[in-house]
């Protein structure tokens, strides 16, 4: 009895599992695909402040926001909706004073209150610590009136020091190892096995970089990306010496060959001249 009941359970959760995630889709699918107001214009660019790593957030950061709204006297009122990625998320909006405005919730606009007016919204919070980089939603503003519109999507990039430091190595050696893996590619008729070799385990060290990185895990990314980097750059070395060296032996030969044929020639000139009683 206790295992169908505990099978029953089992199976239930399974099914609100899958419509939660079927729930969750059809919402995110809605948002993206949402029109933009008609009913509300965004007065000038909002001004974004955070600490910033080549153009990106840094975890961890402080951000804030300023978006300035003006409202189309067409209707009645609307009700704006505020959601953001941001840990402890919060602003407010200014309208005959000072409102405050929760990460999730909501307010109701009286468009003829505001007509002609500029309407104000601050928003705050902290970027959250990530292990890779990633694009998160510092602020998404919709408005419902019969439907609901889109007034404003912010996104943008939140990093770290290590984070970049491991994605600009594992550039640096994947650029290394193409170099790499085209000289040996050009090295033809020699014999380049050392530096295919030492080119596997740079694809290897890379390969590894990668999925330190997907993992979380950017201070192995960086190590892995240095040792693929190394790697690559023997294996162009290796491969452009090898090179070098059938080019010296080949000079060699033909060196030879010429001093060979200079000896010949005036050895034949030497035996026509004593066939003639020339010395």
């Amino acid at each position: 009895m206790l295992e169908k009941k505990l099978l029953v359970f089992l199976i239930l959760a399974f099914f609100l599992m899958s419509l939660c995630v079927s729930v969750s889709g059809v919402v995110a699918k809605e948002q993206a695909s949402l029109r933009e107001s008609q009913y509300v214009e965004i007065k000038s660019s909002p001004f974004i402040e955070y600490e910033d790593i080549q153009g990106k957030i840094k975890n961890g950061s402080e951000v804030s926001i300023t978006v300035i709204l003006t409202f189309s006297p067409e209707i009645e009122e609307s009700t704006l909706s505020f959601y953001s990625d941001l840990k402890n998320a919060s602003g407010h909006i200014n309208i005959d004073g000072s409102h405050g405005l929760e990460n999730g919730g909501s307010f109701t606009v009286d468009h003829q209150e505001v007509k002609n007016k500029e309407v104000r919204i601050g928003w705050s919070g902290t970027a959250p610590e990530v292990k890779k980089q990633e694009n998160i939603t510092l602020l998404n503003i919709t408005q419902e009136i019969t439907d609901i519109y889109l007034v404003k999507d912010i996104k943008e990039d939140v990093t770290s020091e290590i984070i970049e430091s491991a994605l600009d190595a594992w550039h640096k050696a994947k650029e290394a190892v193409e170099n790499a893996n085209w000289t040996i590619a050009n090295a033809t008729g020699v014999d380049v096995s050392e530096a295919r070799r030492t080119l596997k385990l740079a694809n290897e060290y890379l390969n590894n970089s990668l999925d330190f990185y997907n993992g979380g895990r950017p201070e192995g990314a960086l190590e892995e990306a240095k040792k693929a980097l190394s790697s690559a750059e023997d294996a162009k070395k290796l491969a452009e010496s090898a090179v070098m060296s059938t080019k010296s032996t080949n000079y060699a030969i033909i060196g030879a060959v010429v001093i060979i044929l200079i000896v010949a020639l005036l050895f034949l000139i030497m035996q026509r001249r004593r066939k003639r009683g020339i010395y």
